[in-house]
């Protein structure tokens, strides 16, 4: 089954030119002796971006690397580590988007739940 998810994503990854939304950004520049031209910075985010399947694959692997050491590694409660993986997944996912805010002027809900469909998938099928 995760193979037919994973095949359907990359086959619709290719497709990321279509029902792309687009934001535009208008900066004036002008002081008292010339005028600037209108800088327009636009950001393309589809919901089926080339980086749509990183964050896919990135929300599946990380919880299930993270309870393996907490658990198996490092004798910890299965309980928690459940915990601390779902924890620390949505905090690199949260981080990531914050940190792309910062630097790219964008923060990406389609990324997010990419990344959060993507520690669903890999809670239920490495941890649970």
């Amino acid at each position: 089954m995760l193979v037919y998810v994973l095949v359907f994503l990359t086959a619709t990854s290719t497709i990321s030119g279509q029902n792309e939304d687009v934001h535009v950004d208008s900066v004036n520049n002008s002081d008292s002796l010339t005028i600037m031209p209108e800088m327009k910075k636009v950001i393309s985010d589809s919901w089926f971006g080339e980086d749509k399947i990183l964050h896919f694959s990135a929300g599946f692997a990380i919880p299930g690397l993270t309870y393996h050491f907490y658990v198996c590694r490092l004798d910890g409660d299965e309980q928690r580590g459940k915990v601390y993986a779902v924890s620390l997944t949505a905090l690199l996912a949260f981080g990531k988007e914050f940190y792309d805010k910062k630097k790219k002027g964008h923060f990406s809900w389609k990324d997010l739940a990419w990344g959060g469909l993507g520690l669903a998938v890999g809670y239920f099928v490495l941890i649970n």
